[in-house]
């Protein structure tokens, strides 16, 4: 996300100021009667939006999407334990404590995406302020801070993010999270010191080498971004069961998918599963070395593009170890 005529530098904090501030209010509350003028006024974004907008119908897909679907807290996508809060949490938490940001949210809750942008926010008006002050030296602290923020948090998962989201037949939201992208790119113009804190994730537990792992380690697998490199969220697992009509019950998605993988095996069409999820994975994998062209974010998306590289390794393999599990 560019500017399209050059910006002095409190110009330019002000403006992703005002832009993360608005993406940070359509995560954290979706559409609304007081930001849809805001909106349409981004072509990317207006040319998602029917002309008339119902707020009831606007608020139900966003209690779908990220009530029921994708759950945006960076816990969720970087904790092993896919929990919210944690030790994940607790980091976000200790950033805006030094940032100066007053979050005023749990430590379950600090890690939402909207929040984030949020704290950016607050750091891009606090450095365009400095800037008009002809305070120098806080302008380029308050930079520093913003470029440690990205390096830190949002940029690290942000990559799965929007593979996730952009899954979901949901067009402005999808259209939504790839403008944050864009926006987090540009604003972090230096990428020779992206990555420079060596993003890693966790190290991944070998389930087929582990003769103990059952059904339940496997969708459990499957299930943390950490260490699949995917999010599968409950519609796409209703998708996979849809392809091959087979039941899926109810519940959240370990629920979902452990009775979708049990079906399929009782149905004798695990192959035809385990071949779909296979090109799904597939799809994460390619589209992270797409979107790893950009220097700014390569060293993100390549460790996520290994990740789910992995998966792919594993769940090719997985045939004859699932058809024996309960």
């Amino acid at each position: 996300m560019s500017f399209p005529y050059p910006l002095s530098n409190s110009q330019t904090a002000l403006a992703r100021s005002r832009s993360y501030a608005l993406f940070s209010r359509l995560f954290l509350i979706g559409l609304s009667s007081e930001v849809i003028p805001f909106v349409r006024a981004i072509p990317q974004l207006a040319g998602t939006l029917p002309k008339a907008i119902d707020e009831d119908e606007a608020a139900a897909d966003h209690q779908h999407l990220f009530g029921f679907n994708i759950f945006p807290h960076e816990s969720i996508f970087l904790d092993p334990a896919g929990l919210l809060g944690g030790p994940v949490g607790e980091a976000v938490l200790h950033s805006y404590r030094r940032a100066g940001y007053d979050a005023r949210t749990s430590s379950e809750n600090a890690d939402h995406i909207g929040h984030e942008l949020s704290c950016l926010a607050f750091l891009c008006g606090a450095e365009a302020d400095a800037w008009q002050d002809d305070q120098p030296a806080v302008a380029e602290r308050m930079a520093t801070l913003q470029e440690k923020f990205l390096d830190r948090h949002l940029l690290r998962w942000l990559p799965v993010l929007v593979l996730a989201i952009g899954r979901q037949n949901q067009p402005f939201y999808s259209a939504l999270v790839d403008l944050v992208l864009d926006l987090a790119i540009s604003h972090r113009a230096n990428p020779d010191q992206v990555g420079a804190d060596a993003f890693s994730l966790p190290e991944p537990p070998d389930l087929l080498a582990d003769e103990q792992a059952g059904l339940k380690d496997i969708v459990s697998f499957l299930l943390t971004p950490t260490y699949s490199g995917i999010y599968l969220a409950r519609d796409d697992i209703g998708r996979l069961a849809r392809r091959q009509t087979l039941p899926r019950g109810f519940g959240g998605r370990q629920q979902m998918l452990q009775n979708l993988l049990r079906s399929a095996a009782n149905y004798d069409t695990l192959e035809l599963v385990l071949q779909d999820m296979s090109e799904l994975i597939k799809g994460w994998e390619t589209a992270y070395a797409t979107m790893a062209n950009d220097a700014v974010i390569h060293p993100f998306s390549k460790v996520w593009q290994a990740r789910a590289t992995g998966t792919l390794a594993m769940v090719t393999a997985m045939h004859t170890r699932l058809q024996s599990l309960d």
